[in-house]
């Protein structure tokens, strides 16, 4: 077997039946607030309760139901889709940059973003090149439209940020057109149980424009849902079919299961990103998911500490792992510094060195007659070694997973080395990658950079004249 495969569950097939049922009772009796006259209507024709008046929406069993199994029927005729083998990180736009090596943050600049451009390509396990920051050295209001612009510009690997005005969204959409990409817009709740007027507006400029939504509720528990691991899930559950309802009855398309949910922290009233608690949401995600026939992602992978130490590594590990044993099919952005207390490229390269160890653990063994090297071990017999053998030279390679972050050596030649730490390793490969230049060339066709440049342009000219 070329492949690990196991699955663990938290929810019983009665509890899984338990929180769908009272998701269902949710929508039907207490409904969400879609404050968009536009969304009141797509809701209706799709057989939702609308009261104008107080704009809530309100979903009949039967209606959400037939919008359930009509997925489920989808994704049976496309059962062969596979869980993948490898598992990527990707990056969430954060306000401030934290400089582990000096112990201090700052608010992000342009050039971080075209340096995290820079960085990304150097790390295969970082799929996707989103802005590590918000650039404040430009004006806010067009801060996501740049960004997009840097981004597509000069980075190999598809990316974005958070779109901040339906303004922005046109021009960003019309960017990714002539990019020749499909980009997913957050059509996110903000729990409990409603929409924000310009989410839903954004979201309409980008089906015009003919790109994609996705969703993320980011439920927590004990502060905007219930402080109970199974109520906080079915209060996240009902967001995800409402969120789930009013896409298909939009675009007619499903998208992934997909949240942020977290707990809060008792001792602090902060959001907990390691709490222990992230693997079994984590693992209720994947079952929930699977009962829906939809592809799921969770907010695992994560860590409450402030350093890449202990804590970080097992919180980071322990979640990820118990999620994806489950079933999830991604995880949370890496590359952050506690619970979204700043980005950092140092974190984002030790992110990038555990999900290589994740996927060299999830390739799995091959057994063959030649890896099992019958013939070698008679050859070598009693008390001999390996080290001289032509098989050990023809296959360590695909038997030893390499870093050059991660200590290897023994105490003395770590202490002559530096006695340096991964932190202290991970800086230094930054540093070395910048010093070779900064997003210097172009990743697309100059004719077409030109054409971004002149969307720019006229969002600009557009939004200052307002």
């Amino acid at each position: 077997m070329n492949k690990v495969d196991s699955r663990v569950n938290v929810l019983s097939d009665r509890e899984i039946k338990l929180i769908h049922e009272s998701t269902l009772d949710i929508l039907e009796n207490v409904g969400l607030k879609v404050p968009h006259s536009k969304w009141l209507d797509i809701a209706e024709e799709a057989g939702a309760c609308i009261d104008r008046e107080k704009q809530i929406v309100k979903i009949p069993n039967r209606i959400m139901e037939h919008v359930i199994e009509t997925n489920r029927e989808k994704t049976k005729k496309n059962s062969n889709v596979q869980i993948p083998n490898r598992l990527y990180g990707h990056i969430s736009t954060q306000v401030q940059l934290v400089d582990y090596k000096s112990s201090t943050r700052r608010t992000g600049l342009m050039e971080d973003i075209y340096r995290g451009i820079t960085l990304v390509e150097h790390l295969e396990n970082i799929k996707e090149c989103n802005a590590i920051v918000i650039p404040h050295d430009v004006e806010y209001n067009i801060s996501d439209i740049v960004s997009f612009q840097a981004i597509y510009k000069y980075s190999t690997k598809p990316g974005g940020t958070y779109i901040l005005s339906p303004i922005s969204a046109k021009y960003i959409a019309q960017m990714a057109n002539v990019m020749g990409l499909k980009i997913n817009y957050l059509f996110e709740t903000v729990s409990p149980l409603q929409f924000r007027d310009e989410v839903l507006e954004i979201a309409l400029e980008f089906i015009k424009h003919g790109q994609g939504l996705s969703m993320a509720p980011m439920v927590m528990a004990g502060a905007t849902g219930p402080v109970t691991i199974a109520g906080m899930l079915t209060m996240q559950n009902a967001e995800v079919l409402a969120s789930l309802f009013l896409i298909y009855a939009a675009t007619r398309k499903y998208v992934k299961y997909e949240v942020g949910g977290h707990a809060l922290d008792m001792q602090t009233a902060l959001c907990s990103f390691g709490t222990p608690n992230q693997a079994l949401i984590g693992m209720s995600v994947a079952q929930l998911g699977r009962y829906y026939g939809l592809e799921t992602r969770s907010n695992s992978g994560l860590t409450d500490s402030l350093r890449p130490d202990f804590q970080a590594g097992f919180e980071k590990a322990l979640t990820a792992t118990y999620s994806c044993l489950a079933g999830t099919i991604d995880i949370g952005c890496q590359g952050i510094v506690g619970a979204d207390q700043g980005n950092s490229f140092e974190q984002l390269v030790l992110d990038n060195e555990w999900l290589s160890a994740y996927n060299y653990i999830q390739k799995g063994i091959e057994v063959t007659e030649e890896t099992i090297a019958l013939d070698v071990i008679k050859n070598v017999g009693i008390g001999g070694h390996y080290l001289m053998e032509g098989h050990t030279l023809e296959h360590m390679n695909n038997n030893y997973l390499p870093s050059k972050v991660l200590n290897k050596d023994a105490y003395d030649t770590w202490v002559s080395k530096g006695s340096k730490d991964s932190l202290q390793k991970a800086h230094e490969k930054v540093e070395d990658i910048f010093s070779h230049g900064i997003c210097e060339e172009l990743a697309i066709e100059k004719n077409k950079a030109d054409e971004i440049d002149y969307i720019v342009k006229c969002a600009k000219e557009e939004i200052n004249s307002i």
